[in-house]
């Protein structure tokens, strides 16, 4: 408050520091536990504006973690994407209150509350090179097709097959029903 934040960046800093090492909650989640004076949430955009203010004053650091990527000190990677904010101690001339078993203690609580909110995936394993087909779970009903409708279906299938080899062999250029005239040396 000193620096001249507002309210909300002080409150957003504050929230942040109160992870001790690094928070990866998104802005949706930082407007479910930051209230204004009457009780109403913040806005998430300016929750993002006072984030990135704080970001350009030096008071945190904010880095975009990109959907899928792996999230610094948690095992799993994020599933919509989010942004990596630890505050910067010095900028204030204090020392993390926070010893390293506090922060990791903080960092699993902020991983499993992310993880039942499915917000993590958990990484691919790393002998696996190629992902398994998964099977689809929805097959649309077999159910047999009007004669009519089958004959019309098969018709048009035709009819684009032709048009699909007469394309090939215009594009080739052979008219259709005739040789390829051989191939001729060229003269001398």
């Amino acid at each position: 408050m000193e620096a001249g934040a507002t309210r909300l960046e002080a409150l957003v800093g504050g929230h942040v520091a109160s992870f001790g090492d690094t928070c990866w909650q998104t802005d949706g989640k930082l407007q479910e536990s930051l209230r204004r004076p009457d009780g109403r949430r913040y806005h998430v955009e300016s929750i993002a504006r006072a984030r990135r203010r704080l970001r350009d004053q030096g008071f945190i650091s904010s880095v975009r973690v990109f959907m899928g990527a792996k999230i610094p000190g948690a095992k799993w990677r994020s599933a919509r994407g989010t942004t990596l904010k630890a505050f910067n101690w010095r900028t204030i001339a204090q020392k993390n209150p926070f010893s390293r078993r506090e922060r990791r203690r903080a960092r699993q609580e902020q991983a499993a509350a992310a993880k039942a909110a499915g917000e993590l995936v958990p990484a691919r394993p790393r002998f696996s090179g190629v992902t398994t087909a998964i099977e689809p779970t929805y097959r649309p009903p077999t159910s047999p097709l009007d004669p009519d409708l089958a004959a019309v279906i098969e018709t048009a299938r035709s009819a684009h097959e032709q048009r699909q080899q007469r394309a090939a062999a215009a594009r080739s250029g052979q008219v259709p029903g005739r040789a390829a005239a051989p191939d001729r040396p060229p003269p001398d």
